[in-house]
Parts: structure tokens; sequence; C-alpha cells
């Protein structure tokens, strides 16, 4: 992917890791290691190794660039059953702190967004519209996300504008993980 985005375009200045699975939702105690270890290996190798080539070829180039990737408001909290994809993304959010002060030097950035409740097929799978007015009832916004309230948020990492922000997980949730009473 990084080789043929060079190819293509003879150089890597944005990078955007959004792919992830959420797994099997269960009890700790009803999970496999099996569906253990496929969540923390998309989620957070796929992660890791896209990073990892990212990071090689903005320098290999010398222009720096800035990273972005999707993980989670459960990186922060959690939900009954959200074991590994929760571990999975509060990884990712422990990872981008240390790239960023390795490669902060060499002028690449790196950051998290952690959306909360988003229209994706992931939030339809999740339970989606029969869950969307207890999800509204404790957002402070009182809606649900949708995509490009996530999205927007990633491409202002991804420009100048933003020059100066590193290491930071920011939260796209509607202000769901703000510690209130219910």
């Amino acid at each position: 992917m990084v080789d043929m985005t060079i190819e293509r375009y003879g150089r890597l200045d944005v990078a955007f890791n959004n792919a992830g699975i959420e797994g099997s939702f269960a009890p700790i105690t009803e999970l496999t290691e099996e569906d253990f270890d496929e969540v923390i290996a998309i989620n957070l190798k796929g992660a890791w190794l896209s990073i990892k080539y990212e990071i090689a070829a903005m320098l290999n180039l010398g222009n720096g660039g800035s990273i972005v990737n999707t993980s989670s408001f459960l990186a922060k909290g959690a939900s009954p059953g959200s074991t590994a994809y929760s571990a999975s993304k509060g990884g990712l959010d422990a990872l981008i702190r240390a790239v960023a002060i390795e490669y902060g030097p060499h002028n690449i950035r790196i950051n998290n967004i952690n959306p909360g409740a988003i229209r994706t097929p992931m939030f339809e799978r999740l339970g989606g519209d029969e869950h969307v007015d207890l999800i509204e009832s404790y957002t402070p916004l009182r809606r649900i996300g949708e995509p490009a309230d996530a999205g927007d948020v990633a491409v202002w990492l991804s420009t100048d504008e933003a020059r100066f922000v590193t290491g930071q997980t920011l939260m796209v949730d509607g202000g769901v993980s703000i510690p209130h009473v219910r």
C-alpha cells in the first residue's frame, strides 16, 4: 500500500489508518484465545504495521508527515463484552504516544481520533437503531455521530492547522466520555 502510494504520487505526506473489527462482544470468560488474538491482530498489530511502513517511507522521503488512526472511546472506557476491543484500542492509544516521541524530531506527527457512537456498519452490528434513544439520552449533544463528524477531525489532524498536535487521542464522541451522572 505504501509502496504503491509512493510509486503513484512520488511521496507520502498523510496516512489515515481506519481499519478495524469489533470482534466478539462477550464476557471475558466466554471469549476464546482466538477471538482475542483476531481483534488484537487486526486493530493493534495491523495499525502497528501500517505505522511502521508509513514512517519508514516518510523518513526516506525526508518530508515529515501526519498519521491519523481511528481508535475508539472504548479505549478510555468499556462496555460489557468489550474486553478484546477495548484492549486493542487502548494499546493503539499508548502506541501513538511512543511513536510521537520517537519521530516528532523528524516532523512526523501521529494522532488518534476516538469516536463514540457513529452511524457506521459496526454501529449497526452492535445494536444500531434499537439503542439510539438510549445512547442519545446520555450523550451531551443528544445525537448519534455521523461519519463526517469523525472524518472532519481526521482531516483537520492531517493538515498544517494541526501542526503542533502530536501523540494525542481526540475524543469525537458528542461528550459521552465526560464523567457525568446519567
